[in-house]
């Protein structure tokens, strides 16, 4: 017998696959309600006796047996129905297996992509030309190579297209840390993440606008030795066109001359023919990739590979209903049964043409359950719905943080953080956008402690660590200022005072000299009213300060909202700390091989 944790996760994980199919069951009860009815008055006596003598001469009353069949046909449609229905409860872990389809983008980052031979220039069309190539990656590994005067690696190989198209957009030719085209170190540093990865098949998409001919016969060796094939995209146009520089100048050579970068397709067309690969000009159409990534022969279709993780799929359970239909099915098969009811069907078959479309109701919670409920409404940007549909805490969190609810993605986050970097790090985000520092530090040491090389969470880190310190010091200020107004207060009470019994005095005399002189009294008076506005403002300038400290928490918001906007930002300036960092640190080893000589555009 299941216990009571089986039973409340039956209930919890229960659904339909299908649960459109639940809507045959209605014509099902319509059908059957209406033989069983048919059965139980029609006769042929029925039209040749009068009415009132029926319950007299005919007995109306039917056995059990005679309706049997119809109980049968009932039963049947049911069990049929909930099969095609897909009744699932429970997950069981599928291997996956994928074709070893692994593709090695090689992005060229010269300055000669800066060309405006494409409106707006050929590093806009060009990185919108790599964003189609992995929408039609579909399955295989990918990975991204920019390569200018030195090549480095943006992602290896991986399944997540997801992270390479959010990573393209940052791509741009200032940020790589030495001048030039080197496409051997390029193509070099593609075979080591095939290398890496035990990759034993791939393609190379260079996407380039030329190649040295001094490069053909070493690129030509290097892929013959490894096996894998080379693709050639070709950007730019035969007229070329200049290069913009700063300034509003163009890039010019060593001789003082304007460059006009032009498309070297001859060199690139005999570079993909020595190869054995292909060349195509860009194309705005698709044409050009429809040709380099049609199905060339060059993988074996039978050739896969085992996926590390398993993918969970529901179990169906409809399958098992049709051993209860099976006997049920073949009782139909009894003499007469199966005449009466095709007879019946025959007979009634045009009462139930539909004339509407039926409406299902609001079944979702019967065959989805609420993380499902909530993805869908997270996939339509409803973050607001999704969170309050969402019961995993990860997922509760984010969609709380899409929707500005930050207070309750902490709560979400702190559920059940575990020791995945990546949720610690998420509360630390969190944290620091409600603004409470230390606790987003602290989340971040964690991360950070599960995954030292976890980048993101150093950097934000770094950001929020300045946010506290900037705090703390606008705190002291302010506590400083505390501790020094009460003696400035007494002062002015002081002054205050003395100025009061001065106007006392002058008021005496003031009355005096009216008796004597009526005019002097008028412009006395004038000058008491003048002095009492004065001694207003004093007054009023007294709790001054508040403004102005308001003004200072202002904007002292302001800039903790600017130093938060950087969290998460373009990750341009992290790809571009990590390419110099690389490139110092192969010079120091004498591994760079950078080019010295020739053009750097």
């Amino acid at each position: 017998m299941p216990d009571s944790g089986q039973l409340a996760l039956f209930l919890n994980e229960f659904h339909f696959l299908r649960p459109l199919w639940l809507l045959a069951l209605i014509p099902a009860l319509l059908f059957v309600v209406y033989l069983w009815r048919l059965n139980e008055t029609a006769s042929a006596w029925d039209r040749a006796i009068d009415k009132e003598l029926l319950p007299y001469l005919l007995d109306n009353t039917k056995s059990a047996a005679e309706r049997t069949p119809l109980v049968i046909l009932l039963t049947l449609w049911v069990l049929s129905i909930l099969a095609l229905a897909g009744p699932v409860w429970e997950k069981i872990p599928q291997p996956v297996q994928a074709r070893q389809d692994a593709m090695v983008i090689v992005y060229d980052q010269s300055l000669s992509m800066y060309a405006t031979d494409y409106e707006p220039n050929r590093q806009t069309i060009s990185k919108r030309k790599i964003l189609d190539v992995l929408d039609r990656r579909v399955e295989g590994q990918t990975a991204l190579i920019v390569y200018a005067g030195d090549a480095h690696v943006v992602t290896p190989l991986t399944e997540d297209s997801v992270t390479i198209r959010a990573l393209v957009p940052s791509i741009n030719p200032n940020m790589m840390p030495a001048f030039g085209s080197n496409t051997v170190a390029a193509i070099e540093q593609a075979r080591q993440l095939f290398a890496d990865s035990g990759a034993t098949s791939g393609t190379i998409l260079l996407v380039t606008d030329g190649v040295e001919r001094r490069d053909h016969a070493d690129l030509e060796l290097m892929l013959a030795q490894s096996g894998y094939r080379l693709l050639i995209l070709g950007v730019g146009t035969d007229a070329g066109a200049t290069i913009p520089a700063a300034g509003g100048d163009f890039l010019r050579d060593a001789n003082g001359q304007i460059v006009v970068a032009r498309l070297d397709r001859t060199s690139l067309q005999d570079l993909a023919e020595r190869t054995g690969g292909r060349y195509a000009d860009l194309d705005l159409t698709g044409r050009d990739l429809d040709y380099l990534l049609e199905d060339n022969g060059f993988l074996d279709e039978d050739e896969l590979s085992a996926v590390e993780e398993n993918f969970d799929i529901w179990f169906e359970a409809g399958p098992w209903l049709l051993l209860l239909i099976l006997p049920l099915g073949a009782m139909a098969f009894r003499r007469g049964w199966l005449l009466s009811i095709a007879l019946a069907l025959a007979a009634t078959g045009a009462l139930f043409t539909p004339t509407q479309q039926v409406q299902a109701a609001e079944w979702t919670d019967l065959w989805k359950t609420r993380d499902q409920q909530g993805a869908e409404a997270f996939a339509q940007e409803d973050v607001v719905g999704a969170a309050a549909l969402f019961e995993s805490p990860e997922w509760r969190g984010t969609a709380a943080y899409r929707a500005g609810d930050f207070a309750g993605a902490v709560q979400a986050y702190s559920l059940d953080p575990g020791t995945n970097p990546d949720n610690h790090y998420n509360l630390g985000n969190a944290y620091a956008m409600t603004q409470n520092f230390e606790a987003a530090i602290s989340a971040y040491d964690v991360a950070i402690a599960l995954d030292p090389e976890h980048a993101d969470a150093i950097h934000n880190r770094e950001i929020v660590a300045a946010l506290l310190e900037q705090q703390q010091n606008e705190q002291n200020e302010e506590s400083s200022d505390d501790m020094t107004s009460p003696q400035d207060q007494n002062e002015e009470q002081q002054e205050e005072q003395q100025e009061g019994e001065q106007t006392e005095q002058e008021q005496d005399q003031q009355q005096q000299e009216e008796q004597q002189e009526g005019e002097e009294s008028e412009e006395q008076e004038q000058t008491e009213q003048q002095q009492n506005s004065e001694q207003e403002q004093q007054e009023e300038q007294q709790p001054g300060e508040q403004p102005n400290q308001s003004n200072a928490e202002t904007e002292s918001q302001e800039s903790l909202e600017q130093w938060l906007r950087r969290i998460d930002d373009d990750p341009g300036e992290l790809m571009q700390r990590k390419f110099q960092f690389e490139y110092r640190r192969r010079q120091l080893d004498n591994r760079s091989s950078t080019q010295t000589d020739g053009q750097i555009w």
